[in-house]
């Protein structure tokens, strides 16, 4: 069982439940995601520290930087902190990495 913070709560992860689908089971207003697969990077969120391990189930297929995590896929056994960037929108993100589709 891992112990999460977030902007909105704390909530703990139940043994290999990813970061997103605890963030949906405590009814986080702010839940962002759309494959639920790691290709997309709608979930990407700011690892801000950590203990213990952080793993993805899946390996994602978008760049990520080092203290970045994809909710989509990430399990952990300790304690994370973690948020979304303020003021970055996701759209962005893809416009620039190349994933925008006309």
């Amino acid at each position: 069982m891992a112990w999460v913070f977030t902007d909105e709560m704390r909530f703990y992860l139940h043994d290999n439940e990813t970061l997103l689908d605890g963030m949906i089971r405590t009814h986080h207003k702010d839940a962002r995601f759309e494959c639920r697969q790691g290709y997309c990077g709608s979930c990407r969120m700011r690892l801000k520290s950590a203990t213990g391990s952080v793993r993805h189930t899946l390996s994602p297929l978008v760049m990520l930087d080092d203290d970045e995590v994809l909710a989509c896929c990430c399990v952990s056994n300790g304690t994370l902190f973690v948020g979304y960037d303020k003021g970055v929108d996701i759209m962005d993100k893809k416009r620039d990495s190349g994933l925008w589709l006309n």
